[in-house]
């Protein structure tokens, strides 16, 4: 029998699946928020009308039907400007007591609460009081931007960042309310308000700009007439710089030679001034700037205030979009000289130093730098002119005196001269006390912190060399010709020897630290990639973390049923913080877990010892992939604790890879999704191609067979009659069989089928079953063995009855006629071993483990194998007087026997009968009669019932 397919089932429709795309693009366009715009009114000092053109364009904006709201403007005296505030709609501000004083501020949630078009922010530069969201407002306006909100705000060149440094050499004052370049440089517009010197000071003389008391003051000091000069020049350049740099991006891409430019940070003084330098001369050679931090080891004493330049200076440099790379080293010019040479950096800046006084001199930084680097251009920059900077310390770290170390050297000249006294009894030889002292100097300058042990137990072993062992002894007097020689030797000998074991002994410090923690960035990368789940990928992140850096960690998973929204958090804390008390529930408030949020909703670090949500107890960094926020690791710092460069750095790496890998499980997840998806519509397909023919053949015979049996006019004899009704009858009772398998495969797979498990008589299941059997059983021989006619298994009758029905189905359509059937349940030990076998072709070995696959029907066609509603094996031959149809099926039934015997917590097996056929197996609980079990009257027995009745009407 041919069989047409049509094509049409298996090829979706182009035009619906184009439809369907744009759908999914437009869907997803409508779901990402767009970036707000950013207008900037730039002036070169206050009272020029920054304000006054803002409110301005406010109102120009409402007239053309934008929504403005005005969300802050400093309040002050000028009328004019006050005037313009009408008929603007002002938000309320913010009411922060500090330190008993009330004081306004910006309110953001209120400004995003309201969504209005556009949010008029004045003072980009401002610092807002303790208790705000964030510690400066321009980072309140990048927050209304990634809300989408247009902002119009004011700033004045003095402000930003990249100038201060001009500023402060003009003005001779510091300003400390700085705002980033970058975020002047990305504004959407900026219009630049200028007036002329002359004219801002008859309006500063007039009162219009500040109390009159308080503008004489201002003519005096920072409103002189060459100042205002000054800062309108720069002003004016500043802008006309950022026009050309818009061109210059707009028209031309980064040049593949432009030269990047490396800043060596090395925690000597404060760097502000290197670092903006450094940026300068980066945006004008288009190239990228590259922060170098070099952290001493952590044995070598540097203070605390070191420490936090060196933070100050890594944030300025990644304010000013630079890439901070850290290395350790108690030098930083051979690191950095190795860095630029092997990233091909050709232009350094570093700060110049004073040389170092001392009994060595020691060159300063830049002459260093440029003889360990000769391919390089070392441009020195002076941080200590800046205004802000710091009067240097003048401590030399190697140098800095210990007690400790005082001790040890003290400690090995006795020992020394201890032991040298006892080898002198033995034998007055010179050359081995001066062994001695060397030896003991060496071995406990392993144990030593800096370089003055090395002086003192030098200058201590002479003296007591000379004192001790010197003819005369006892005194300081030395007699022979050798005995300058021999000072000197043992001098420079205890010197050299000492400071290499400390030096040794730092850089093996470095190096077991290096290793540690490449090891442990190397177990991370194995145990990401190992990660199987978001949950997987966050919780090896946290145990590396608290490995790494001993900070108890807490991590919020992103919950991906919500937009935004975190899954409760989990804290982890490593066998280092056993000594520590973690208050959980303190580290898990509500208060953290709005902080986590915001974090998780626009994907910046936030908390302590950040300018954002500083109050809180934790900082919490997000995990971000490419696209998404993933989760959010919070950092619990105790007290002032902070972390440095070197750690800042590694738990951005580690967190980045988290990141990556995150996104990587979630990319697979998708795959299988997908795949599953495939799956389910190829299933899906040939369930209706199956169904659409397996439905259509019975249901063409009964037509056809019911067409013939009205157009009797007595042409049919009463057997044909007969003939005809019979197969009606048979096939609808197999149309009844599909549908029925159909609805308790679905049933099982949905779990809408409750088993209920109960007693049941085995001989009446295999009875009922035999009588729901195929009416072609008469063409085969069938036997049933049974040990105990009343042996009684656990189970739900009707379920196994359709099992035992499709089994023996399955063998009468697949073994010819006049083969053997047996049917035998025998008890074996606390189960009951069910078996339906026949001795018929049997089944391949290639396909015994995919005959219980939905819609299997064998190698030659879709799915499953030997069922009464399955095709034929291959090699099977149709029995004599059956028609085409006699084995078409769907693949339903093996599939539903394994599912209906699992959810009786067992299984079904296939063996191969001997010398051919096939046996399929399975076991259910038995139940013994001594126990009292006795078989319950239920849905078997009323069906059984119903049988019988309906036999006997027949009859």
């Amino acid at each position: 029998m041919s069989i047409t397919r049509d094509n049409s089932d298996e090829r979706p429709d182009p035009d619906a699946l184009l439809r369907r795309v744009q759908e999914e693009e437009e869907g997803a366009q409508a779901d990402a928020r767009p970036m707000g715009r950013l207008k900037v009114f730039f002036g070169y000092a206050a009272g020029v009308g920054k304000t006054y053109a803002m409110l301005e364009e406010a109102h120009r904006a409402q007239e053309a039907g934008v929504d403005v709201v005005v969300g802050y403007v400093e309040p002050h005296t000028r009328v004019d400007t006050l005037a313009l505030l009408k008929g603007l709609e002002v938000l309320p501000p913010k009411r922060v007591c500090h330190r008993g004083i009330g004081l306004k501020e910006f309110d953001l949630d209120a400004a995003l609460q309201r969504h209005p078009q556009v949010v008029l922010v004045d003072e980009l530069a401002h610092s807002n009081a303790p208790g705000c969201r964030h510690r400066k407002r321009y980072q309140d306006v990048e927050e209304l931007l990634r809300a989408g909100i247009d902002v119009y705000t004011t700033v004045n060149v003095q402000h930003l960042e990249g100038v201060n440094d001009k500023v402060a050499a003009v003005t001779s004052v510091a300003v400390s309310e700085r705002v980033p370049d970058r975020l002047f440089d990305a504004a959407d517009s900026v219009e630049l308000v200028d007036l002329e010197p002359a004219e801002l000071i008859e309006r500063l003389r007039a009162g219009k700009v500040y109390a009159p008391e308080r503008a004489a003051w201002a003519l005096e000091h920072f409103f002189s007439r060459s100042n205002l000069g000054a800062l309108r020049e720069i002003a004016l350049r500043r802008a006309a710089d950022r026009l050309g740099r818009d061109r210059r991006q707009a028209s031309e891409p980064r040049s593949a030679g432009a030269d990047d430019v490396l800043v060596l940070i090395a925690g000597e003084g404060p760097q502000a001034r290197v670092v903006r330098a450094a940026a300068s001369l980066a945006e004008a050679s288009g190239g990228t700037l590259v922060a170098l931090a070099v952290e001493p080891s952590e044995d070598n004493g540097q203070t605390d205030a070191e420490n936090a330049q060196m933070r100050e200076a890594l944030a300025l440099a990644e304010q000013l979009g630079a890439r901070v790379v850290t290395l350790t080293g108690d030098d930083p010019v051979q690191p950095a000289a190795l860095y630029a040479a092997s990233a091909g950096i050709r232009h350094i800046v570093a700060p110049a130093t004073r040389q170092r006084a001392g009994w060595l001199p020691r060159k300063d930084l830049v002459y260093r730098l440029r003889r360990a680097a000769p391919e390089a251009t070392v441009t020195a920059v002076p941080a200590l002119d800046a205004p802000t900077a710091l009067a240097s310390t003048g401590v030399v770290t190697g140098f800095r005196p210990t007690a400790a170390d005082a001790a040890r050297a003290a400690a090995a000249v006795v020992l020394a001269t201890a032991v040298s006294q006892i080898a002198w009894m033995v034998s007055p030889a010179t050359s081995v006390i001066l062994m001695v002292y060397l030896l003991v100097a060496l071995l406990l300058a392993t144990r030593a912190d800096g370089f003055l042990y090395a002086v003192l137990v030098a200058l201590g072993s002479v003296v007591a060399y000379s004192f001790f062992f010197t003819a005369p002894r006892f005194t300081f007097h030395a007699y022979g010709m050798s005995a300058p020689i021999i000072f000197t030797f043992l001098l420079i000998g205890t010197l050299a020897s000492s400071s290499l074991a400390i030096r040794l002994k730092r850089q093996a410090a470095q190096a077991t630290r290096r290793s540690y923690r490449t090891e442990v960035l190397l177990e991370s990368t194995r145990m990401l990639q190992s990660a199987t789940s978001l949950q997987g990928c966050l919780e090896a992140a946290a145990v590396q973390v608290v490995k790494i850096l001993d900070y108890p960690v807490v991590m919020y998973e992103a919950d991906a049923t919500s937009p935004g929204g975190l899954r409760p958090p989990r804290v982890y804390d490593g066998p280092k913080g056993e000594g520590r008390v973690v208050d959980t529930a303190a580290l898990t408030t509500p208060a953290e877990a709005a902080v986590a949020a915001w974090v998780a909703a626009n994907g910046e670090a936030a908390g302590a010892g950040t300018d954002t949500l500083r109050e809180a107890r934790c900082r919490y960094v997000p995990i971000r992939g490419k696209d998404a926020v993933w989760g959010v690791a919070g950092l619990v710092l105790e007290g002032n604790d902070d972390l440095g460069p070197f750690e800042h750095n590694l738990l951005a790496a580690l967190l980045d890879e988290c990141g990556q890998a995150a996104e990587s499980v979630a990319l697979a997840r998708r795959h299988r999704d997908l795949t599953m998806k495939a799956e389910k519509e190829a299933l899906r397909t040939n369930l209706l191609r199956s169904i659409s023919h397996d439905l259509r053949t019975p249901l063409t015979s009964i037509s056809g067979d019911a067409d013939m049996l009205l157009a009797d006019e007595g042409a049919l004899s009463p057997q044909q009659r007969r003939r005809l009704e019979t197969d009606i009858a048979e096939d609808a009772a197999w149309l009844i069989g599909l549908v029925e398998n159909l609805l308790s495969v679905t049933r099982l797979d949905d779990g809408d089928v409750q088993v209920q498990l109960q007693p049941e008589l085995v001989a009446d299941v295999v009875a009922e079953a035999l009588r729901h059997a195929s009416r072609r059983i008469a063409d085969h021989q069938l036997e049933v063995l049974m040990d105990d006619e009343l042996l009684m298994a656990q189970m739900d009758g009707r379920l196994i009855v359709q099992v035992l029905v499709n089994l023996v189905n399955n063998a009468i359509a697949y073994t010819p006629a006049g083969s053997t059937i047996t049917v035998s349940a025998q008890a074996e030990g606390a189960r009951v071993r069910f078996c339906v076998a026949d001795n018929g072709p049997g089944i391949a070995d290639g396909e015994k483990t995919r005959v219980f696959d939905l819609f299997y029907h064998g190698a030659s066609a879709v799915m499953g194998a030997r069922l009464s509603d399955k095709a034929p094996l291959p090699g099977v031959t149709r029995p004599a007087g059956e028609g085409g149809d006699a084995r078409r099926g769907m693949g339903l039934g093996l599939a539903l026997c394994r599912s209906i015997l699992r959810a009786h917590g067992g299984d079904m097996h296939l063996t191969d009968a001997q010398p051919h056929g096939c046996v399929f197996t399975f076991y259910l609980s038995v139940v013994s009669v001594t126990d009292g079990a006795m078989p319950c009257h239920g849905p078997l027995d009323a069906e059984k019932e119903e049988g019988e009745a309906r036999d006997g009407a027949d009859k």
